[in-house]
């Protein structure tokens, strides 16, 4: 009974690394396009990295392309050139 509640932690654990895994994808994709504002895109990543170190550490990546798009458009956090 334990090990198939041990079992069934791992595999949310698993799923949850993965959808956190999409979302950063997702969010950084849409901010590429245009179609999410920087800043938009900034609060996003900020909560995701609040679940944990962890989530922190793969969302930081994502945080320097989000600042890196917002010094290519000029400064401008909230323009949208794909929407």
């Amino acid at each position: 009974m334990l090990e198939n509640e041990n079992e069934n932690d791992k595999e949310s654990h698993r799923r949850a690394l993965a959808l956190e895994g999409v979302m950063l994808l997702l969010i950084d994709g849409l901010a590429a396009r245009g179609t999410i504002s920087a800043d938009e895109a900034e609060d996003m990543l900020r909560i995701l990295s609040k679940s944990s170190d962890f989530s922190a550490a793969r969302a930081s990546g994502s945080l320097r392309i989000v600042n890196q798009l917002r010094r290519l458009r000029g400064g401008d956090g909230l323009a949208t050139p794909g929407a």
